[in-house]
């Protein structure tokens, strides 16, 4: 996988976009997919891949919380 980069001009500036795809023609197909996206909300942490184990029971945590109480979960209505 490559990382393509795109970039657009919103409000008089210039925003760059980052889409990870085999090929040029596979990350233009996902770039035009964009229209159709939704809004899943606002990234909180990213936590590294050299934690291991830590990271999968941190996230474990994080979804079990989010099941178990609604005011820690995405906001997202199913």
């Amino acid at each position: 996988m490559q990382t393509h980069l795109f970039s657009y001009r919103f409000e008089d500036k210039v925003w760059e976009l980052e889409i990870t795809a085999r090929n040029a023609a596979e990350a233009k197909a996902r770039l035009s997919q964009l229209a159709f996206a939704k809004y899943d909300g606002v990234l909180v942490a990213t936590i590294p891949a050299s934690l291991g184990p830590l990271a999968q029971v941190s996230a474990w945590v994080r979804n079990a919380a989010a099941t178990i109480l609604p005011r820690f979960g995405s906001g997202r209505h199913r």
